[in-house]
């Protein structure tokens, strides 16, 4: 009893039809994924062209700045003002720290590791690792 060629050729036509089907679905979706994404893009609005700036001479007596302009930050807050959103991040800032406060060792019952006797399965565990295995 024993394998056949024929069974050998069958098999390898099913693994690559399968493999083909699974790949071309993970394209299409790809694909379907990809036109979502460009569909579902807000519409971008032209925006005035700024005049371009003069050429400026290259001579020893040039006292341009040739640096860009340091990148500024705007934050967009619906209805809100600058004072408005300062003081909201001042207290998420003050909420993350007392958050972190928290997990502080001086306000744990108990030193990390401490009570890893508690658990029942490592206590076994534990007790399999030290023990030599012995037939019963």
């Amino acid at each position: 009893m024993g394998i056949s060629l024929d069974d050998l050729t069958w098999g390898l036509m099913m693994m690559v039809v399968g493999m083909g089907v699974v790949f071309a679905l993970l394209l299409a979706l790809m694909a379907v994924l990809m036109l979502i994404g460009r569909l579902d893009r807000p519409p971008v609005e032209p925006t005035a062209a700024a005049p371009a700036p003069a050429p400026a001479a290259s001579g020893p007596d040039d006292t341009t700045d040739a640096r860009p302009a340091a990148p500024t930050v705007r934050i967009v807050a619906d209805g809100l003002d600058e004072n408005q959103v300062a003081a909201i991040t001042v207290a998420v800032m003050t909420h993350a720290e007392n958050r972190r406060r928290l997990a502080a060792p001086e306000t744990r019952a108990h030193a990390p590791g401490s009570q890893l006797f508690a658990s029942r399965w490592l206590a076994v565990g534990r007790g399999f690792q030290n023990n030599p295995f012995t037939r019963r």
